[in-house]
């Protein structure tokens, strides 16, 4: 069985204790090999990784160019500290970890101002516990306009007035398909506290494309 094939058996699978063992001695000896910084070790970590890391940047950074130069920062420091890596969560939600706070490190760096209030577009309820004010029924709409390319840049441009830890959530979740628990390893939340941010996040998004079907405005 090759580096690839033991690595996505190990990602996708769930094997029997043989096998994990197996597994796990064959990422260990890649790890070796990434850590003796060989070649052929480090461009197969780049060939497998490379598309999803690249992909996550993006999502998150919203740039591409500083989407790339994150993923080759990633790939120098999973190089660099792989002695540092000690097997109690798979590779691939490491490299991703590595990944994630890259990126919210260069957001800090940038200052970004352009993150909206969460509150404001969250559900408001009364003493008696009923709406505040009119919930958005959006539905029928966005039938109309599953379809339309337009839908999709709407959600891009609202997640990205997120804030940082609204915004990663989503985009690990919702934009590349995280389940709930592996997207908590890699952001080093528990499971409830990174399904309290989606859920919040998608709440806004919601009033957010409400109002636009219902005003026609961003």
């Amino acid at each position: 069985m090759n580096i690839h094939a033991s690595i996505r058996n190990r990602e996708e699978a769930a094997p029997g204790r043989e096998e994990i063992s197996g597994i796990r001695l064959k990422e260990a000896e890649f790890l070796d090999e990434i850590r003796r910084a060989s070649p052929t070790a480090v461009e197969e970590l780049f060939e497998r990784y490379h598309p999803k890391v690249y992909s996550l940047a993006r999502s998150i950074l919203k740039n591409e160019s500083d989407a790339e130069e994150v993923a080759q920062d990633v790939f120098l420091t999973v190089v660099r500290k792989a002695g540092l890596f000690r097997g109690q969560s798979a590779l691939y939600s490491w490299i991703y970890r590595i990944c994630v706070n890259t990126c919210l490190m260069r957001l800090r760096k940038q200052r970004r101002n352009g993150t909206v209030p969460i509150g404001e577009y969250l559900p408001v309820f009364t003493s008696e516990g009923k709406h505040a004010r009119q919930v958005e029924d959006w539905s029928r709409g966005i039938e109309r306009r599953m379809l339309e390319k337009e839908l999709g840049q709407l959600i891009e441009k609202y997640a990205g007035n997120l804030s940082e830890k609204y915004r990663t959530v989503f985009v690990l979740c919702d934009v590349q398909g995280f389940s709930y628990e592996e997207a908590a390893r890699i952001m080093n939340l528990s499971v409830p506290a990174l399904k309290s941010r989606l859920h919040r996040s998608r709440l806004y998004l919601r009033e957010r494309l409400g109002r636009y079907l219902r005003e026609g405005n961003t």
